[in-house]
C-alpha cells in the first residue's frame, strides 16, 4: 500500500542555490558518484534533531541567500548553520530553536550572516526519492532532490500522511501575540558558525608536498588567500601567492576527496568541496582535515584563509574531540525535545 503524501511546502522565491540534501551517496564514488549531500554535516544534523527527525533525514540547504516558502499546514522548523535572518510576518525567527509555525506561513528568507551555508529541517517525513541510497541533490549527473536540480519558483515539497508533523509543540494552538512559537532554548551559543576575520585550515600533506622545495612550503603557509566568487559546492577556490610546482607530464588522475587541495596550472589552490569529481588530474599537496570542513564551506566570498600543516595523529585527536562534543550536544538536543511531547 502507497502511502499518501500531500505538498506542504510552496516555493514562492527559490533563492541562490537551495537544495534538498542529506549525508550524501556514500560508496558510490568507484563508480565514478559523486558523494553530493549536505555541506555542513553538523549543522544539517542540528536542524533534523531540533523537529525530531533523525539526523539524517532529507533537509533543505541553501546558499548565501534563502528561499521564501510557504506551508499549507502547521508544522515544527528551525534553523541551523549560516543565519540568514528569516521573518514571519516582519518579525525575525529564532535560529538554532524548534519552532512551531501555522497553516499559512510565509517564510521569507534573506541573506547569509557568518557564514554561507544554512539548512531548513521540517518535521515529519520529506517525500524524495531515493538514489543510491541517498536524496541528496546532484546538480551535476542531474538526479536526486526535486529533479536532480536546485529549487525553483512554484516548486512543490510533498510529505508523507503517516507521520505526526506536530509531536514537538503539539498541545499548542494559539498563536498568541506572535505568528509563530518557539521554544526558550536553542544551540545558537553552544554550536553555531564562526567568521573569524582570517580562517585557519589545517591539512595532512601528500607526497608532492614532501617533495616541494621549502621555499615554496614556507610560501604557502605564510601567505594569505582570498575565497573567490567563483566558489560553489564543486570547490572553494582561492586566489593569493602563485604556487609554483614543477610541471610533470602525463601524470596519471588520482582518486580526491572532501578537501584536497588541488593546484591547477595558474598555481592558485582549489579546495575539494561536497560535488567534487571522484578522480582529479591536477596535483594534490594536502587534504583539509575533516574537522576543519565546516570552516572550510562556510566561508564566504573574499574571506581570508591560511593553512596550518598537522600530523595525521593530529587531526585523528580532533576529530575524536569534535566527535565527543557533537554526540553531547546530540544527546542534549533529543533529550530537549522530548520534553516538547
Amino acid at each position: 500500500m502507497t502511502n499518501k503524501k500531500f505538498a506542504l511546502i510552496d516555493t514562492l522565491n527559490p533563492g541562490l542555490f537551495t537544495t534538498i540534501q542529506d549525508k550524501g551517496r556514500v560508496g558510490w564514488q568507484a563508480h565514478g558518484v559523486s558523494v553530493s549531500g549536505a555541506a555542513d554535516l553538523n549543522s544539517m544534523m542540528i536542524a533534523n534533531l531540533l523537529v525530531g527527525n533523525d539526523g539524517n533525514a532529507p533537509i533543505i540547504e541553501f546558499v548565501m541567500l534563502a528561499p521564501t516558502l510557504t506551508f499549507s499546514r502547521d508544522c515544527v522548523i528551525a534553523t541551523a548553520g549560516a543565519n540568514f535572518s528569516f521573518t514571519i510576518d516582519g518579525i525575525p525567527l529564532p535560529h538554532g530553536r524548534p519552532v512551531k509555525i501555522f497553516a499559512g506561513t510565509v517564510l521569507k528568507g534573506g541573506r547569509a550572516s557568518r557564514g554561507a551555508y544554512g539548512y531548513l529541517g521540517i518535521s515529519g517525513g520529506m517525500c524524495i526519492d531515493i538514489v543510491m541510497g541517498s536524496v541528496s541533490t546532484d546538480t551535476g549527473s542531474h538526479f536526486g532532490g526535486v529533479a536532480g536540480r536546485r529549487l525553483k519558483t512554484s516548486d512543490m515539497i510533498f510529505f508523507s500522511e503517516q507521520f505526526d508533523s506536530l509531536s514537538p509543540f503539539k498541545d499548542v494552538k494559539s498563536r498568541g501575540d506572535l505568528p509563530f512559537v518557539s521554544t526558550n532554548w536553542g544551540v545558537k551559543d553552544l554550536f553555531g558558525v564562526k567568521a573569524p576575520e582570517e580562517m585557519l585550515l589545517r591539512f595532512i600533506p601528500t607526497k608532492r608536498w614532501d617533495g616541494l622545495s621549502n621555499k615554496v612550503r614556507e610560501g604557502f603557509l605564510s601567505n594569505t588567500y582570498r575565497v573567490t566568487n567563483e566558489s560553489n559546492r564543486m570547490g572553494i577556490r582561492l586566489v593569493g601567492e602563485k604556487i609554483e610546482l614543477e610541471q610533470v607530464e602525463l601524470q596519471p588522475s588520482e582518486p580526491v576527496v572532501m578537501g584536497t587541495i588541488q593546484v591547477p596550472p595558474n598555481g592558485q589552490p582549489i579546495v575539494l568541496s561536497v560535488d567534487r569529481q571522484t578522480i582529479g588530474g591536477y596535483p594534490s599537496i594536502g587534504t583539509v582535515i575533516s574537522v576543519d570542513r565546516a570552516n572550510l564551506v562556510q566561508t564566504q566570498p573574499g574571506s581570508s584563509i591560511r593553512f596550518l600543516e598537522v600530523s595525521l595523529a593530529d587531526a585523528q585527536r580532533a576529530l575524536i574531540q569534535e566527535n565527543n562534543a557533537m554526540k553531547d550536544l546530540f544527546r542534549t538536543i533529543e533529550s530537549r525535545v522530548r520534553e516538547l511531547n
